[in-house]
């Protein structure tokens, strides 16, 4: 598909952007502008953090494309907020983005991409021991993370559910990603299990918490801030299911540094893998097998010569990380 062409009109939208990010960069002498991080999106409306830690709902211009939760933004208060000293009173308008160092992105209405957090350091993969955890999806989460430039952290919570028939699968999860490279922490609020291993992982970076509904990620939160009003759900009875405690996400400072981002349930996630060469990124491990199958356009799949069933047959990679490549390689050319 041929690139789409800018319009005059956009040329002059980006160029006064870039001349607004560029002034402010400069100290602008206008006192009403001033730097900010966006710690909540709400629809139309955002919450913007100041240098001086004041929260600031703001409004945002439509020419500057989706923003996200953690997105470094530039913000002019309007004349009625400058006389206030109020932080709930004042508002205020994004009028330009900065550059990012990377965009969380998932699949949405229409397979359009839907920006869900930016300028992450780490995604904090939260499962738990029930509901059961599901590895495809754990992966696709880590085929985000290796195409994000960031690390990943797997968290696999309500340790104290782990029992005699879960104990060997619990444990063979863990020993698949930890065996590959990943940090993978067992948690457990109630037994306070592996919290203060939790804790340590999350100084000094930006961390997303993702993972399923019901599955603890606003209960970990709490725990970490316990001054912060965030709401616990409970896993739904008829279904399995968690239900939807955070309806936005939103970006919290933890008081030994780092910040984390609890956004919401998120119940089938799908990276925007826009080619093979983001899921064969994904996969970290297989990264020592590309170039020697005998096949250029090997599938991997039953290919004489393929690297990668011969790697499976000698037991030097996870059938169960296998399978979700080659289903995720099968999604993507359907």
């Amino acid at each position: 598909m041929a690139k789409r062409r800018l319009t005059e009109q956009q040329k002059r939208r980006i160029s006064s952007n870039k001349q607004n990010l560029t002034e402010t960069d400069n100290h602008n002498s206008d006192n009403n502008i001033f730097d900010g991080l966006v710690v909540s999106h709400h629809g139309r409306k955002l919450v913007v953090e100041t240098e001086d830690k004041k929260q600031i709902s703001c409004k945002f211009r439509q020419n500057l494309g989706d923003i996200a939760c953690g997105d470094n933004v530039v913000i002019q208060l309007d004349k009625k907020s400058l006389t206030s000293q109020q932080a709930d009173k004042q508002q205020a308008v994004v009028i330009a983005v900065k550059d990012r160092r990377n965009l969380l992105e998932k699949t949405g209405f229409g397979d359009k991409a839907k920006a869900v957090a930016a300028n992450i350091g780490q995604v904090a993969i939260v499962c738990s021991v029930e509901p059961e955890p599901n590895p495809y999806l754990i992966d696709r989460y880590l085929v985000a993370t290796e195409n994000l430039g960031a690390n990943a952290l797997i968290i696999i919570n309500k340790a104290d559910l782990i029992n005699d028939e879960n104990e060997e699968a619990i444990n063979k999860l863990k020993e698949i990603y930890e065996k590959i490279g990943y940090k993978a922490l067992l948690t457990s609020i109630k037994k306070n299990i592996g919290t203060e291993a939790l804790k340590s992982a999350l100084i000094d970076t930006t961390s997303i918490f993702v993972g399923l509904s019901g599955v603890g990620k606003s209960s970990l939160v709490k725990m970490l801030l316990p001054e912060s009003e965030i709401r616990i759900g409970e896993v739904s009875a008829a279904s399995g299911e968690g239900k939807h405690t955070t309806t936005v996400s939103s970006l919290y400072h933890l008081p030994d540094g780092g910040s984390i981002i609890d956004s919401p349930g998120v119940r089938d996630f799908t990276p925007c893998n826009r080619n093979k060469e983001n899921i064969v990124n994904g996969f970290i491990e297989l990264e020592h097998y590309r170039g020697f199958c005998k096949f250029a356009n090997c599938t991997h799949t039953t290919e004489p010569g393929c690297a990668i069933i011969e790697a499976l047959k000698n037991d030097e990679l996870s059938q169960q990380r296998v399978n979700s490549f080659r289903k995720m390689i099968e999604d993507l050319n359907d």
